[in-house]
């Protein structure tokens, strides 16, 4: 298995399996609720509000004290950049108390990929620093990322995120939801999802983009969810997550024959270490 441990130097912490410990999902569009503390990793990405709050668009992973991975859209909404991340938490209404104890810190700087082009889909990536580091616990705790081109044998991934929960309504979830999908090969994706081949995405998919859903329909991520981790759980430990994708986009959320188009971390290990870990 390939992966790349995040700390160099890493925090000591001790975590029971029973407080971390993976259980399969049969099910954020036909997904089901993740526990708290479930993915330590896991990030919702807020802009600024006119009075005064936060609205979460994007989602994110926590990959090191002071740095988070997430989409290149996620880098501004209607000319607008985030402001805060929000880190270990389950349900992102303030108003429930769901006994998380969540932190918000301020981005300091926010790095699309160099040849990130919106609103092009290609190179979809980008890196958020934040102002201060980030102490772990058993809440909050970086991911790794995953270093193979293929899958390694993994069949299915989980996808997370607060996004839209119902393709109808287009309701979105204040909790944070999980859904199990099947990784799919880029050469039968392209031709599912040949009519969203437009000037944004005149090539369809590429080799730094992977693919990911249920073809039957009724799983899938959906707007909200964007920049959000498609991840898989170590075979050895369930409580360390490797990231193999990021949110990109869809269409038709959950419908049969409609999978989403995620960036593939592999692809981006370079770029990623050099803004990271510069000169290690």
């Amino acid at each position: 298995m390939g992966y790349i441990p995040l700390i160099p130097n890493p925090d000591v912490l001790s975590v029971k399996a029973s407080k971390c410990e993976y259980t399969g999902v049969e099910l954020i569009v036909g997904g089901e609720k993740a526990s708290q503390g479930e993915f330590p990793h896991m990030v919702a990405i807020a802009w600024a509000t006119p009075e005064g709050g936060y609205k979460f668009d994007c989602g994110g992973s926590l990959i090191s004290p002071k740095f988070v991975l997430t989409a290149g859209h996620c880098s501004k909404n209607k000319d607008e950049e985030p402001v805060i991340v929000r880190l270990g938490d389950q349900n992102i209404d303030p108003s429930v108390g769901d006994g998380a104890n969540p932190i918000d810190v301020p981005i300091r700087r926010i790095i699309s990929h160099p040849e990130y082009y919106s609103p092009i889909k290609y190179n979809d990536i980008a890196l958020l620093e934040l102002v201060t580091r980030v102490k772990f616990n058993s809440d909050i705790r970086p991911a790794c990322l995953w270093t193979q081109s293929g899958f390694g044998g993994y069949s299915k991934a989980l996808a997370t995120g607060w996004g839209v929960t119902n393709a109808e309504t287009r309701q979105t979830s204040k909790e944070l939801q999980k859904v199990s999908l099947s990784l799919l090969q880029n050469d039968g994706c392209d031709g599912l999802l040949r009519e969203l081949k437009n000037r944004h995405w005149q090539d369809g998919f590429i080799p730094s983009q992977m693919c990911a859903g249920e073809l039957r329909g009724g799983k899938d991520t959906c707007q909200g969810d964007s920049g959000s981790p498609l991840q898989v759980s170590s075979k050895d430990n369930h409580c360390i997550y490797h990231i193999i994708g990021i949110t990109s986009f869809g269409k038709k959320c959950a419908k049969s024959g409609f999978p989403a188009v995620y960036t593939r971390t592999s692809s981006y290990l370079d770029w990623i270490e050099s803004v990271v870990w510069p000169g290690e």
